[in-house]
């Protein structure tokens, strides 16, 4: 007589083929009380040997009322079977009855919303390279939202308020100089961001993307043998009848990456900034000088 071979597929999960000989139930959790399962549905196929779908099958849960029959695709689904059931018997005209044990069932995870709401905030450390400018610190906060796109990949783009400075100093004969950079930048990154899960709850978080910014506010202060002085870092001043900008072009661009660690909703981990600073002249923004400013944040985000 032909032995039956049943596939149990997960339940609203999707098909997960089985070995034969061989019950397998990711189940659904369809009563609970106090918090504890009580109830769960079973979803499968009964096949034959030879993988041809077993039509008219009998599908019961041992010790209890609870039956159905397969359909013309050899499908079938108990409902509302107890937890306590760790037995299903499949009886067909023609064919031995087999009883098959259930597994234990499982929760369903709750659907990871496509679209969720970001805020960042951290610590920055920032120099400017052209000139051999030294770290000074700053701060970055943002919000944004984070899009997903797959189980491992998303789109979040941020809108970031960001104090990227440097300072200068020198000594020589005597004399001692030091400027003072702070200014004040609005960015926009678009991070692409990847998970790889580690462990439960557990993921670790890289992410890259590129970065616009807009320069709006902040000063550059400088100490000249104790005569100090403060100009806007943004500020228009006049040369021989011409405006244009001293010191920084305000629209600036570069890349943006990270990397982190993440449980839940909550990331901890670095940000880094390599950004491309124009200078302006004659109220004109040019590349040659260009500084470069590289900055690294460490600080958090969390997605609600």
């Amino acid at each position: 007589m032909k032995h039956l071979l049943i596939i149990c597929l997960a339940a609203w999960l999707g098909a997960n083929s089985l070995m034969a000989q061989e019950v397998e139930t990711d189940t659904v959790a369809t009563k609970t009380e106090n918090n504890e399962v009580t109830t769960h549905d079973i979803k499968g196929i009964v096949k034959d040997r030879q993988g041809r779908p077993i039509v008219g099958a009998l599908v019961r849960v041992v010790r209890t009322d609870i039956s159905v029959v397969t359909d013309i695709d050899g499908r079938f689904l108990l409902e509302d079977v107890p937890v306590t059931a760790r037995g299903i018997v499949v009886e067909s005209v023609g064919m031995e009855a087999e009883e098959w044990d259930i597994w234990e069932p499982m929760r369903m995870p709750a659907r990871r919303k496509k679209v969720t709401f970001v805020a960042q905030a951290g610590l920055s450390m920032s120099r400017y390279t052209y000139y051999g400018g030294s770290f000074k610190l700053g701060y970055e906060v943002g919000l944004g939202i984070e899009v997903r796109t797959s189980r491992k990949w998303a789109f979040r783009p941020m809108l970031q308020l960001s104090q990227r400075g440097t300072e200068y100093k020198q000594e020589q004969n005597g004399m001692s100089y030091q400027e003072t950079w702070s200014p004040l930048f609005l960015d926009l990154p678009l991070y692409f961001v990847n998970r790889h899960r580690v462990a439960p709850k557990w993921n670790i978080v890289f992410s890259f993307g590129p970065v616009f910014s807009y320069g709006f506010g902040g000063n550059v202060k400088t100490d000249f043998n104790g005569q100090q002085e403060e100009i806007g870092a943004f500020d228009k001043v006049n040369y021989d009848g011409y405006s244009h900008y001293r010191l920084l072009y305000p629209f600036n661009f570069g890349v943006a990456y990270s990397l982190g660690v993440e449980w839940k909703q909550l990331t901890v981990g670095v940000w880094g900034k390599n950004m491309a600073l124009p200078s302006g002249q004659y109220d004109e923004m040019t590349m040659d000088p260009c500084e470069h400013n590289w900055a690294l944040t460490f600080g958090a985000a969390y997605r609600f």
